[in-house]
């Protein structure tokens, strides 16, 4: 079995790591419902209001603050991919 890989709020992450992120994100967006799609936006609202924000730049606001909405099936992809908050196991949006 590998190690999970922890992802932190860093700003320098590697590529490989935003890498596997992007996958586990295209995985996710291909799936999921409309509420949870919306619920995500909502997440993009708080985080960066009226701009572009990058789904990278979603899950490091959310490591730095798990308290922000972020739909439950994408946070639980993110585990089983191992892609682990540091916070894993720390509850969120059940969206």
């Amino acid at each position: 079995m590998s190690n999970p890989i922890t992802l932190t709020a860093s700003s320098n992450w590697s590529a490989d790591k935003r890498m596997q992120l992007h996958a586990v994100f295209n995985a996710w967006i291909s799936s999921c419902s409309e509420e949870e799609y919306l619920h995500l936006m909502s997440l993009r609202e708080q985080v960066a209001p009226g701009q572009v924000c990058s789904i990278v730049t979603l899950v490091r606001s959310y490591f730095e603050r798990p308290s922000l909405p972020m739909p439950e099936s994408l946070v639980q992809l993110m585990q089983a991919r191992n892609l682990q908050p540091a916070f894993a196991g720390a509850s969120s949006f059940a969206g």
